[in-house]
């Protein structure tokens, strides 16, 4: 029981750090004496920044369905939903 309460806490540990894969992870921490600090610098592949995964899809490109333009959108949805009249017609 103590001993999977300890791989809970390094998997959270690991989470926490912005991991990608916990199983790799773990995999690769006891080349590094279980410091997630030095597995993170040894190797930053496995993890995440913070900043550009809040900011970016996962490919690193913004996300397509992302509005730029709030009234243009909705001025589009109410013609398409019949609300309001078409340049087109």
């Amino acid at each position: 029981m103590k001993a999977q309460a300890a791989d809970e806490r390094v998997e959270f540990q690991l989470k926490l750090a912005g991991v990608r894969n916990v199983k790799a992870a773990k995999a690769l921490l006891g080349d590094h004496d279980g410091d997630i600090a030095a597995l993170k610098k040894a190797e930053p592949w496995l993890f995440t920044n913070a900043k550009s995964a809040a900011t970016t899809g996962t490919t690193g490109l913004e996300p397509a369905g992302v509005a730029k333009d709030k009234d243009a959108t909705m001025k589009r949805w109410r013609r398409l939903a019949g609300l309001d009249e078409s340049d087109d017609e």
